[in-house]
């Protein structure tokens, strides 16, 4: 008896857990429609990604950091997908101060000349990232994919002093801008969430970057001098005699300024990418 009611619960779990997978549990099995996007469907998707190249603000924004920002995906086929990556940044900071000529009240007796001080900077990371993919599984469950992608960014950051002592001007401007290119191939695996627009996924890429023009611009001029060097940028690391600094312990003027200079610096890496897509459709 014991040995008939057994074998009649199987059969029941058996014939439910049938049921359950028929009614559209997930499997992989290949399906042609639900929520796996086909052609013509939009994706936006955010990427972050351990840091692809090196440099002096990585320590700043930690291990993971997204970048691009923002992609933009399109369904060209049911396979083929373009997209574009986005990445915008930009800080600005101004300060401004000074004292007016006359009697120093915190110090009785000592007067003070007319003095002010501005100064201003500007620090923006842009790129642009167009690319493409294709995807070799048609499962609503797992996606795989493969594709390249072009990377065409550009950098700048100026720091402007200005100050006059009575009646005494002295201007002081940094600026460092710098136009980056570069390609890279990836590999990646997502996974669509239930049936909602959702995929949620990883890619592994290798890339490389190659920017044109690491070198700061520097100019001065007060009521007697004026004139424009170039230095170093903090993101150049060559640095062939173990000086720590190279051009700063080189040359006639010792500071690390000179009348002419080209940096130029090519980097490659892989990174990995944690990736969080939303599909829709127009």
């Amino acid at each position: 008896m014991k040995k008939i009611l057994f074998s009649a619960l199987m059969a029941c779990f058996a014939l439910t857990a049938s049921a359950q997978i028929s009614e559209g549990a997930p499997s992989a099995k290949k399906y042609t429609t639900g929520n796996r996007p086909l052609k013509g469907t939009f994706g936006l998707y955010v990427g972050a990604e351990t840091d692809l190249f090196q440099d002096a603000n990585a320590a700043a924004f930690g291990t993971f950091r997204p970048l691009p920002i923002v992609n933009i995906k399109y369904m060209a086929t049911d396979n083929f997908e373009l997209r574009v990556g986005l990445k915008f940044w930009k800080q600005r900071e101004s300060l401004g101060y000074g004292n007016n000529a006359g009697d120093d009240a915190t110090n009785p007796g000592t007067a003070l000349v007319e003095e002010k001080y501005t100064a201003k900077m500007v620090n923006a990371d842009n790129q642009v990232r167009p690319g493409f993919a294709y995807h070799f599984t048609k499962s609503n469950l797992l996606d795989v994919y493969a594709g390249i992608e072009g990377i065409i960014g550009w950098r700048r950051a100026v720091a402007n002093t200005w100050q006059k002592i009575d009646g005494d001007e002295t201007t002081q401007n940094l600026r460092n801008a710098t136009i980056q290119f570069g390609a890279g191939a990836f590999i990646g695996l997502q996974a669509f969430v239930a049936r909602l627009p959702l995929a949620i996924g990883v890619e592994y890429g290798i890339s490389t970057i190659w920017d044109g023009a690491l070198k700061s611009h520097a100019y001065y001029k007060d009521a007697n001098t004026e004139y424009t060097v170039y230095m170093e940028d903090a993101n150049f690391t060559l640095d062939p005699f173990g000086t720590g600094a190279m051009t700063t312990v080189l040359g006639q003027r010792g500071d690390g300024t000179f009348d002419y200079m080209k940096a130029r610096k090519g980097q490659w890496g892989s990174q990995v990418r944690l990736t969080l897509s939303y599909y829709f459709n127009r």
